[in-house]
């Protein structure tokens, strides 16, 4: 096991969560969408993932005709830097405005994404959109994927405990337009079935929330990244002739039952916890096996569970975004009590892990 176990050595307030997120469509509409793209596939059980996924509605890029036709790497990556700048703004604006923070006194930008690809990265583009200074420190993380929002949030704790009094940390997804017509391959078609398009941005503080109207402030107590040998093929991109194409092998469940605990009770001795001290469980709702896979290797009923379920069920799987959807939902519930784990899987495999509990 490779971890990187970090108890704060200042102190992290999350003051604000904020989320973008594209068009809604129905789950019924991509279904159909595949079945007439997938002609091969359209006696397959792989149809059965669109019933069985969990998943109502989507938030997709473009309308569902767009997807019907072939579309160049150039237009497509072009659209990613578009829609995915737009998604970013709008959530990144929303965030500070919720946290009472002036773009002025933001300090650090930490921006995820693997969907958006350019040079300079968005972050760049993001001090401009959003009126940051210029001197602002910049880090932008890419490939991380599913991982994306988690560790870009335990990042950003990180740098308000170097010294960094204010950070914008930025997660930005747009799965759908990596999607190619013509490939007829089980993954391609999994994963037509459960990524959606969205960003997410947080505010991280050196003290709580103190105007705005956030509903009230956690602290990062710690955080964890933990990657399972021999697990590079797992899942993840590859790249070809058509651009990015998901890699999703069919014993993901059966690795993250194997894994999950293990990994969570090294998190947890990072600050001292156990199991038994914490009070909501926030998971990257990857798909509906994962989820239940997880909630089996931790002992719990689905019904801890419901916050990440109920992401899943209204938006799909938002890759590295979809944590943080789900700490936004834990957050606006009210004011945060009790205990909180935050973890997300993903490429590598990998596990990042956050440890919140309430500002008091």
């Amino acid at each position: 096991m490779a971890t990187s176990p970090n108890q704060q050595s200042g102190t992290a307030a999350v003051r604000s969560v904020a989320t973008a997120l594209c068009p809604s469509v129905p789950q019924h509409a991509v279904r159909d969408l595949a079945v007439q793209l997938h002609r091969s596939l359209a006696d397959s059980r792989y149809l059965k993932v669109f019933d069985n996924a969990g998943i109502d509605h989507r938030s997709l890029a473009q309308p569902v005709d767009w997807y019907r036709q072939r579309h160049s790497q150039t237009e497509r990556f072009a659209l990613a830097v578009e829609v995915g700048g737009a998604l970013a703004t709008t959530a990144s604006t929303e965030a500070l405005a919720m946290a009472g923070v002036d773009p002025s006194d933001v300090d650090a930008l930490v921006v995820v994404s693997t969907t958006v690809v350019r040079s300079p990265a968005l972050d760049a583009a993001l001090v401009a959109s959003l009126g940051l200074r210029s001197d602002v420190r910049r880090i932008p993380v890419a490939g991380m994927a599913s991982l994306g929002g988690a560790a870009g949030l335990a990042l950003g704790a990180d740098l308000v405990a170097a010294g960094y009094q204010t950070v914008l940390v930025v997660a930005v997804e747009v799965n759908s337009l990596m999607f190619t017509p013509g490939d007829d391959s089980p993954e391609a078609l999994v994963t037509m079935a459960l990524f959606s398009d969205g960003a997410a941005a947080v505010v991280l503080g050196a003290s709580p929330a103190d105007g705005g109207s956030s509903p009230g402030s956690l602290r990062v107590v710690g955080s964890m990244a933990d990657l399972v040998p021999e697990s590079l093929g797992v899942m993840g991109f590859d790249v070809d002739d058509d651009g990015l194409h998901w890699r999703l092998a069919a014993n993901v469940p059966d690795v993250a039952l194997a894994n999950t605990a293990r990994s969570v009770d090294a998190a947890l001795a990072v600050a001292g916890w156990t199991r038994a001290d914490v009070d909501h469980l926030l998971l990257h709702p990857g798909g509906v096996k994962v989820v239940a896979a997880c909630a089996t290797a931790l002992g719990v009923d689905l019904e801890h569970m419901a916050t990440s379920l109920g992401v899943l069920r209204d938006v799909g799987n938002l890759s590295g975004v979809t944590v943080l959807m789900v700490l936004q939902r834990h957050m606006a519930a009210g004011p945060p009590t009790g205990r909180a784990l935050l973890t997300a899987m993903g490429p590598g495999f990998g596990f990042e892990h956050v440890l919140l509990e309430p500002w008091v």
